[in-house]
């Protein structure tokens, strides 16, 4: 018996070194989350605006035409918790920190990505942000995702030299920085039914929504002890999008953060979801701006900051 598992031992040891090895190698390939992590760690003190949120304001806000020193610290599907934890990680740090932009969108109050489809995002803010895990699997990248999928960055990086870096230095994601243009009657009516939720009142729904208002709330008072203000922001969607979305959602999250804006003196809420300036030229899809409305909607936010009229 002592023979058999010595032999089961034996023939199990290169798997595990073969594993062990594969997972430490796919933690040193470069991507967003190291990247900004490392530019917060060495540049927080420098910033004076600072962009949270997911997608719409990673690819919408870009640092580059603001007047400030500006950082996107933006992820894919990154909810409002993980904007807070962020933000605690460096507040200590934010020396020049004069305004914290965070955007608010149809589906932000009732999202919490650890309970979303993309949950397997969660171990990139364990293992490149030091937080805490909530489940064994997310201290591991072998565990979340495809065999597959992890391979092919494997090769990607350590033969073909491509990281996972997808953001310029200022953190904007730039995948959407051309003129591919998907669908806008499509991904309109897809988009916004992904992101209704069935019943917005049941329990599960109405925890994360009062989850999410502390959090802001929080969020408002930790920038008003630090003078800091704090920037509400509805990016631009296409019509195809706003026409498809539930009303009593819509109107639900309107209130709420107008609400919220008005009951911190620090904080305001700029709404630019129907804004007539931005064509169906500046869009990637329905709900997210390309890199040319990324850089309509950022000169005029500095504009707002600044306290001007954009030319």
């Amino acid at each position: 018996m002592k023979r058999f598992i010595i032999k089961i031992l034996l023939f199990l040891l290169p798997l595990v070194i073969l594993t062990v090895s594969l997972e430490y190698l796919l933690r040193q390939i470069p991507n967003d989350y190291t990247f900004k992590k490392n530019h917060l760690d060495e540049h927080s003190p420098d910033i004076q605006v600072l962009i949270s949120g997911s997608s719409d304001a990673l690819y919408g806000v870009n640092p580059a035409y603001f007047s400030q020193n500006t950082f996107n610290a933006c992820h894919v599907s990154q909810t409002l918790d993980l904007d807070l934890k962020i933000f605690q990680k460096y507040q200590n740090n934010f020396n020049d920190l004069n305004i914290v932009i965070v955007p608010i969108s149809y589906h932000t109050f009732w999202s919490r990505l650890e309970n979303g489809v993309e949950s397997w995002r969660i171990k990139n803010y364990v293992l490149y942000y030091n937080m805490n895990a909530n489940s064994i699997k997310n201290n591991f990248e072998l565990l979340n995702g495809k065999l597959g999928h992890h391979i092919k960055r494997f090769y990607k990086y350590y033969f073909k030299k491509t990281d996972d870096i997808s953001c310029s230095e200022l953190g904007w994601g730039t995948a959407y920085d051309s003129d591919i243009q998907n669908d806008l009657v499509k991904t309109g009516k897809e988009t916004a039914l992904y992101h209704t939720f069935d019943d917005i009142n049941a329990e599960k729904y109405r925890k994360i929504f009062e989850e999410n208002i502390q959090i802001l709330n929080t969020l408002a008072e930790l920038c008003r002890e630090k003078n800091i203000k704090l920037i509400f922001l509805s990016i631009p969607v296409y019509h195809t999008y706003l026409e498809n979305l539930n009303p009593e959602q819509l109107n639900k999250m309107l209130e709420t953060i107008e609400k919220l804006a008005s009951n911190h003196d620090n904080s305001k809420y700029i709404n630019l979801m129907e804004d007539a300036d931005f064509t169906s030229e500046d869009y990637h899809d329905a709900n997210h701006l390309n890199g040319k409305g990324a850089k309509k909607l950022s000169e005029k936010l500095s504009c707002e900051i600044q306290g001007i009229v954009c030319p």
